[in-house]
């Protein structure tokens, strides 16, 4: 029945290209070998005969509908974990932004990122001559707008490519995810990340000081790299130097992260474990550090969530200090440890205990109690 089907359309599409001048040369296994005309000069390709098949013979005779495939429609596992970043993003009341892919000359500069772009030849707008090679500018530039029609502490993310000049005729191009917070600081930009973290099962990831290598248009001092387990940088989160704010006309503060997005949905999550809840009351334990500035605060919290070991329900930083009482060079740093025990009711024994043993391990790094 199938072969006499396909003897059939291909009877039906001889009897189109016989008047044409096609010239049938053969006709074998459901395939045509069709000889051209010399005076078409238009038609050299296989698409068009086909073109030219499905004009004459009619395209409303052509059947709209496409056939079944045995096989349903799914998104890969990289498109399900970007969709994941954009439901967390969203769900932390960030909005979704899409500034223009192209700059003007001097907006990489202005962003503090240098003057290494990528120049269109022959640009729509000559204002728009350079391809960006950093999310930074075009969400500066929205910040900037939002504030100026008297929206302030607008909170933006934008999932997008940059472009770097390449090594052969094409530019270099990578999947980047940039997170501005207009009017907040660090700290806020670093919880936005661990959220994103816990969400895609990032958690191998650390934060590290970035003062040997200092990420260019971020704040001196308030910037940490985001580094794999295998040494890799993936990104950095910090502020915007304020230099870099005042030349996009922003006059909040800006929380920022910058990651190669990329390379990290390339990455297997780290398997979810589920932990039973406890019906048990939890204890609060403040810890005041006194710290050197070049030991990461991310670095200080692992470590007092590892030795606090499965009392541990989270560790977070609410405070940091620079002040009468903190030696120069150093910063006060307070976490929270929440503990809670499955089986029992902490004593104030065992708080004694998981606090012996986070002030013994936060030592090794140099930290102190804060008297």
């Amino acid at each position: 029945e199938i072969r006499a089907i396909i003897a059939a359309c291909l009877f039906e599409v001889r009897t189109v290209l016989d008047p044409l001048g096609f010239v049938v040369q053969s006709a074998r296994d459901g395939v045509l070998e069709v000889g051209l005309p010399s005076w078409r000069p238009d038609s050299t390709a296989e698409i068009d005969v086909i073109e030219d098949v499905a004009r004459h013979y009619g395209y409303a005779r052509i059947a709209k509908i496409m056939p079944k495939s045995p096989e349903g429609g799914r998104l890969s596992p990289v498109q399900k974990r970007r969709r994941r970043v954009r439901e967390v993003l969203l769900g932390l009341g960030i909005s979704e932004a899409m500034p223009d892919v192209f700059l003007s000359p001097g907006d990489s500069e202005r962003a503090g990122l240098g003057s290494t772009v990528v120049k269109v030849t022959n640009p729509l707008v000559a204002e728009q001559s350079v391809l960006r090679g950093s999310l930074i500018p075009g969400l500066l530039k929205a910040l900037a707008y939002n504030e100026s029609h008297r929206a302030p502490g607008v909170a933006l993310f934008e999932i997008g490519h940059r472009y770097l000049p390449g090594d052969g005729v094409l530019p270099f191009e990578a999947e980047q995810l940039c997170v501005t917070l207009a009017g907040r600081e660090a700290p806020e930009a670093i919880r936005v990340w661990d959220e994103l973290a816990a969400a895609l099962g990032w958690s191998a990831m650390a934060l590290e000081s970035a003062d040997n290598e200092p990420v260019a248009g971020f704040h001196p001092g308030r910037q940490v790299r985001i580094v794999g387990p295998d040494g890799f940088a993936v990104g950095a989160v910090g502020e915007i130097d304020p230099a870099v704010s005042e030349a996009f006309s922003v006059g909040d503060r800006v929380a920022v992260i910058d990651v190669d997005l990329g390379h990290l949905l390339g990455l297997e999550p780290a398997p979810t474990q589920f932990r039973p809840f406890s019906r048990y009351p939890s204890s609060d334990m403040d810890l005041a550090l006194v710290v050197a500035d070049d030991v990461p605060a991310d670095l200080v919290g692992r470590t007092l969530a590892e030795a606090a070991g499965e009392l541990a329900v989270k560790c977070e930083l609410f405070d940091v200090y620079r002040g009468t009482g903190v030696p120069s060079g150093s910063r006060s740093l307070a976490y929270r440890l929440r503990l809670q025990a499955s089986d029992r009711t902490l004593t104030e024994a065992d708080a004694n205990v998981v606090r012996q043993r986070c002030v013994d391990a936060v030592a090794r790094l140099g930290a102190e109690i804060r008297s």
